[in-house]
């Protein structure tokens, strides 16, 4: 009788330390300054701040699948870019317009194939973002970052990336938004972590197929150039190897 007590309350120990996790997991969420953890409350204020200076946005598969399920994709690809990170990785990413020059600012002359370095765009806000209307363009197919923005999950915390969002704090957060913000967390996580291990792969392969092609377009054309053709190309491209005088 004794035992059978005991294995009766094995299952209510499991519950309640389960109960103690999840509310742990609640209330404890850490920000970057290192400040005490604290209780999170969110709820947007649909204010431009984070819109106006959100810099690259990471871009995912699922935003990818979203994209082409509603028939936008052509919307997205004038903004698309790979941001080759300083630290050697790559992300695929909404590149933001650099903004026009300042009243009185010459505009600097800039490589026609270099493009604007994303460095420079880190504070500039997002490209799809009508800062006259104070609307985001494409609300509804928005990325998964913006739906977990400024709440984020690195695989074993979650973080607040902006605690001066002026959402934060603000009451009004339920139990069931909480459980879905930090759902959508976890889920730019994993399908970050999908996309960074995809994306060097993908860019490798397609970058061989181009140059491939590119050879095979210039040998085939090669094979259709006359022999005095073929002729003129070799002196043009013995002159470019000649040693040129001091």
């Amino acid at each position: 009788m004794v035992e059978n007590n005991k294995n009766d309350e094995k299952p209510e120990v499991k519950e309640e330390d389960q109960k103690k996790e999840e509310e742990q997991e609640e209330v404890e969420i850490k920000t970057d300054a290192e400040e005490p953890k604290a209780k999170f409350t969110f709820r947007c204020t649909r204010t431009d701040k984070c819109c106006l200076s959100r810099g690259p946005i990471p871009i995912t598969f699922w935003d990818l699948e979203l994209w082409a399920k509603n028939g936008v994709v052509a919307n997205f690809l004038p903004y698309l870019d790979v941001y080759n990170k300083p630290n050697g990785g790559i992300d695929l990413i909404l590149k933001p317009l650099p903004p026009p020059p300042k009243e009185g600012d010459e505009e600097k002359p800039r490589d026609p194939f270099g493009g604007i370095p994303i460095e420079e765009l880190l504070d500039v806000k997002c490209p799809l973002y009508n800062k006259e209307n104070k609307e985001c363009l494409v609300y509804d197919n928005r990325p998964l970052s913006c739906r977990t923005y400024p709440l984020e999950f690195d695989g074993k915390n979650y973080t607040v990336v902006d605690v001066d969002c002026p959402g934060v704090g603000e009451e009004g957060m339920t139990k069931e938004d909480l459980k879905d913000m930090r759902n959508t967390a976890k889920q730019m996580f994993y399908e970050l972590t999908r996309m960074r291990i995809a994306l060097p792969v993908l860019t490798q392969l397609i970058s061989q197929k181009v140059m491939m092609d590119l050879m095979k377009q210039n040998m085939e054309a090669m094979s259709k150039m006359s022999d005095e053709d073929r002729s003129q190309l070799d002196e043009i491209l013995k002159k470019g190897q000649e040693p040129q005088p001091e």
